[in-house]
Protein backbone atom coordinates (compact mmCIF):
# COMPACT_ATOMS: atom_id res chain seq x y z
CA UNK A 1 0.00 0.00 0.00
CA UNK A 2 2.89 2.27 0.93
CA UNK A 3 4.11 2.64 -2.59
CA UNK A 4 0.61 1.68 -4.66
CA UNK A 5 -1.99 4.42 -5.29
CA UNK A 6 -0.28 7.33 -5.66
CA UNK A 7 1.56 7.18 -2.73
CA UNK A 8 4.69 6.00 -3.62
CA UNK A 9 7.04 9.34 -4.23
CA UNK A 10 5.34 10.51 -0.74
CA UNK A 11 6.83 7.08 0.98
CA UNK A 12 9.93 7.89 -0.56
CA UNK A 13 10.23 11.07 0.17
CA UNK A 14 9.26 10.48 3.77
CA UNK A 15 12.05 7.62 4.09
CA UNK A 16 14.85 9.94 2.84
CA UNK A 17 13.88 12.78 4.88
CA UNK A 18 13.53 10.68 8.35
CA UNK A 19 16.96 8.91 7.64
CA UNK A 20 18.53 11.87 6.75
CA UNK A 21 17.06 13.58 9.99
CA UNK A 22 17.94 11.00 12.92
CA UNK A 23 21.60 11.28 11.04
CA UNK A 24 21.92 14.94 11.40
CA UNK A 25 20.46 14.99 14.80
CA UNK A 26 22.51 12.12 16.34
CA UNK A 27 26.01 13.83 14.14
CA UNK A 28 24.55 16.73 15.96
CA UNK A 29 24.26 15.52 19.15
CA UNK A 30 27.04 12.92 19.58
CA UNK A 31 29.82 16.04 18.15
CA UNK A 32 28.82 18.81 19.85
CA UNK A 33 30.20 18.64 23.15
CA UNK A 34 33.83 17.94 21.94
CA UNK A 35 33.30 20.72 19.62
CA UNK A 36 32.51 22.85 22.49
CA UNK A 37 35.59 21.17 24.36
CA UNK A 38 38.10 22.32 21.43
CA UNK A 39 36.44 25.90 21.66
CA UNK A 40 37.62 25.65 25.18
CA UNK A 41 35.21 24.71 27.60
CA UNK A 42 35.31 22.61 30.28
CA UNK A 43 33.89 19.32 30.03
CA UNK A 44 31.55 20.55 32.42
CA UNK A 45 30.46 23.14 30.87
CA UNK A 46 29.90 21.58 27.48
CA UNK A 47 27.70 19.01 29.04
CA UNK A 48 26.04 21.71 30.37
CA UNK A 49 25.52 23.76 27.14
CA UNK A 50 24.26 20.27 25.58
CA UNK A 51 21.83 19.93 28.14
CA UNK A 52 19.90 22.48 25.87
CA UNK A 53 19.51 20.38 23.18
CA UNK A 54 16.73 18.34 24.38
CA UNK A 55 15.07 21.67 25.82
CA UNK A 56 14.76 23.15 22.68
CA UNK A 57 13.06 19.99 21.52
CA UNK A 58 10.65 20.56 23.65
CA UNK A 59 9.91 23.86 23.18
CA UNK A 60 9.21 23.58 19.54
CA UNK A 61 6.31 21.01 20.10
CA UNK A 62 4.14 24.43 21.54
CA UNK A 63 4.19 25.90 18.15
CA UNK A 64 5.40 23.82 15.78
CA UNK A 65 2.07 22.23 15.49
CA UNK A 66 0.42 25.77 14.67
CA UNK A 67 2.53 26.09 12.04
CA UNK A 68 2.23 22.74 10.28
CA UNK A 69 -1.15 23.52 10.69
CA UNK A 70 -1.36 26.91 9.23
CA UNK A 71 0.83 26.31 6.20
CA UNK A 72 1.35 22.61 5.58
CA UNK A 73 4.31 20.38 6.43
CA UNK A 74 6.21 20.95 3.46
CA UNK A 75 6.50 24.49 3.97
CA UNK A 76 6.59 24.55 8.04
CA UNK A 77 9.45 21.32 8.16
CA UNK A 78 11.51 22.26 5.25
CA UNK A 79 11.94 25.75 7.07
CA UNK A 80 12.75 24.34 10.17
CA UNK A 81 15.07 21.83 9.43
CA UNK A 82 16.66 25.05 6.62
CA UNK A 83 17.30 27.02 10.04
CA UNK A 84 18.69 24.10 11.93
CA UNK A 85 21.68 24.25 9.32
CA UNK A 86 22.18 27.84 10.12
CA UNK A 87 22.44 27.62 13.75
CA UNK A 88 24.71 24.27 13.59
CA UNK A 89 26.71 26.13 11.13
CA UNK A 90 27.33 28.92 13.67
CA UNK A 91 28.41 26.48 16.39
CA UNK A 92 30.75 25.31 14.30
CA UNK A 93 31.98 28.18 12.31
CA UNK A 94 31.70 31.70 14.91
CA UNK A 95 33.49 32.43 17.97
CA UNK A 96 30.49 33.34 20.22
CA UNK A 97 30.01 34.91 23.40
CA UNK A 98 28.96 32.32 26.51
CA UNK A 99 25.54 33.45 26.59
CA UNK A 100 24.95 33.78 22.84
CA UNK A 101 26.34 30.14 22.35
CA UNK A 102 24.07 28.85 24.69
CA UNK A 103 21.68 30.35 23.03
CA UNK A 104 22.20 29.03 19.71
CA UNK A 105 22.62 25.81 20.94
CA UNK A 106 18.30 26.04 22.60
CA UNK A 107 17.92 27.41 18.68
CA UNK A 108 20.05 24.64 17.38
CA UNK A 109 17.78 21.96 19.57
CA UNK A 110 14.38 23.18 18.64
CA UNK A 111 14.76 23.15 14.74
CA UNK A 112 16.99 19.51 15.09
CA UNK A 113 14.62 17.51 17.19
CA UNK A 114 11.58 19.95 16.58
CA UNK A 115 12.02 18.70 13.08
CA UNK A 116 11.90 14.90 13.64
CA UNK A 117 9.12 15.63 16.33
CA UNK A 118 6.89 17.40 13.52
CA UNK A 119 7.61 14.80 11.10
CA UNK A 120 6.72 12.28 12.90
CA UNK A 121 3.21 13.98 13.15
CA UNK A 122 3.17 15.03 9.55
CA UNK A 123 3.65 10.99 8.47
CA UNK A 124 0.68 10.50 10.63
CA UNK A 125 -1.27 13.15 8.56
CA UNK A 126 -0.53 11.92 5.29
CA UNK A 127 -1.41 8.63 5.09
CA UNK A 128 -4.91 7.39 5.43
CA UNK A 129 -6.06 5.61 8.48
CA UNK A 130 -5.69 2.12 7.15
CA UNK A 131 -2.19 2.54 6.36
CA UNK A 132 -0.67 5.28 9.25
CA UNK A 133 0.68 2.46 11.19
CA UNK A 134 2.69 0.83 8.39
CA UNK A 135 3.38 4.30 7.06
CA UNK A 136 4.65 6.13 10.34
CA UNK A 137 6.19 2.74 11.38
CA UNK A 138 8.27 1.87 8.35
CA UNK A 139 9.77 5.60 7.88
CA UNK A 140 10.53 5.14 11.71
CA UNK A 141 12.57 2.26 11.13
CA UNK A 142 14.44 4.15 7.57
CA UNK A 143 15.38 6.79 10.23
CA UNK A 144 16.60 4.75 12.95
CA UNK A 145 19.13 3.53 10.13
CA UNK A 146 20.21 6.76 9.78
CA UNK A 147 20.85 6.85 13.61
CA UNK A 148 22.86 4.09 13.97
CA UNK A 149 24.42 5.10 11.14
CA UNK A 150 25.71 8.57 12.77
CA UNK A 151 28.08 7.14 15.21
CA UNK A 152 30.28 4.62 12.20
CA UNK A 153 30.16 7.54 10.03
CA UNK A 154 31.45 10.08 12.11
CA UNK A 155 34.26 7.64 13.37
CA UNK A 156 35.05 6.86 9.70
CA UNK A 157 35.41 10.63 8.92
CA UNK A 158 37.70 11.30 12.09
CA UNK A 159 39.64 8.29 10.99
CA UNK A 160 40.47 10.29 7.83
CA UNK A 161 41.61 12.72 9.73
CA UNK A 162 38.75 15.35 9.46
CA UNK A 163 38.85 17.71 12.79
CA UNK A 164 35.73 17.22 14.47
CA UNK A 165 34.11 20.72 13.77
CA UNK A 166 34.42 19.59 10.16
CA UNK A 167 32.64 16.26 11.01
CA UNK A 168 30.17 18.16 13.17
CA UNK A 169 29.48 20.38 10.12
CA UNK A 170 28.94 17.78 8.17
CA UNK A 171 25.50 16.96 9.83
CA UNK A 172 24.70 20.32 7.78
CA UNK A 173 24.59 18.41 4.78
CA UNK A 174 22.10 15.59 5.45
CA UNK A 175 20.06 18.49 7.11
CA UNK A 176 19.98 20.02 3.84
CA UNK A 177 18.92 16.70 2.14
CA UNK A 178 15.98 16.34 4.41
CA UNK A 179 14.53 19.96 4.04
CA UNK A 180 14.82 19.54 0.08
CA UNK A 181 12.81 16.24 0.38
CA UNK A 182 10.45 17.96 3.08
CA UNK A 183 9.85 20.94 -0.27
CA UNK A 184 9.45 18.12 -2.41
CA UNK A 185 6.52 16.45 -0.68
CA UNK A 186 4.35 19.44 -2.39
CA UNK A 187 4.54 16.83 -5.49
CA UNK A 188 2.54 14.57 -3.74
CA UNK A 189 -0.47 15.99 -4.62
CA UNK A 190 -3.10 17.79 -2.31
CA UNK A 191 -3.47 16.65 0.95
CA UNK A 192 -7.30 17.68 0.89
CA UNK A 193 -8.17 14.63 -1.97
CA UNK A 194 -6.34 12.31 0.38
CA UNK A 195 -8.27 13.46 3.84
CA UNK A 196 -11.50 12.36 2.14
CA UNK A 197 -9.86 9.43 1.38
CA UNK A 198 -8.55 8.55 4.98
CA UNK A 199 -12.53 8.94 6.27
Amino acid sequence: MLFGRGYALQTALLWVIFFCSLLNLYLFVFWLPEVLHLTGMTPSQAVFASSLIPLGGIFAVLYLGLLIDRFGPERALALHYALGIVFVALIALVALPYFALLTVIFLAGTTIIGSQTGANAACGALYPARMRTSGIGWALGIGRLGGIAAAPLGGYLLARGLPAPQIFLSACFFALVAATATALLVLRGRPAARLAEAG
